[in-house]
């Protein structure tokens, strides 16, 4: 007996088959209301702040950086402290105002 077979068994996985029909499709779906869908406001108040001035110069440092070592073949330079400081400055901008929008 192979190993995965073995295994099959110990699991009891059933095997799924692409010419096998959904178990739904023969079911008629109820109909369910429509919801609104919820938007985070997190990524709005990130691309906000994104660009203010002081948080555009560190994503341009950044990416002057990821282009640097990105056209190096052999380097050492990781963009480490360009990302925390632009992730950090922005996450700062991000919670003076995020509660304010929470529900």
């Amino acid at each position: 007996m192979d190993v995965f077979q073995t295994i099959r068994g110990w699991l009891s996985l059933g095997q799924i088959h692409a010419d096998e029909p959904d178990e739904e499709e023969g079911e008629e779906k109820e109909e369910e209301p429509e919801e609104e869908e919820l938007k985070d406001p997190m990524e709005e108040l990130r691309e906000d702040c994104s660009n203010e001035k002081e948080i555009s110069k560190l994503y341009d440092i950044l990416n002057d950086c990821n282009d640097r070592v990105n056209s190096k073949t052999k380097t050492e330079e990781t963009c480490e402290q360009e990302l925390f400081d632009f992730l950090q400055k922005r996450d700062d901008c991000v919670s003076k105002t995020l509660f304010d929008h929470l529900q």
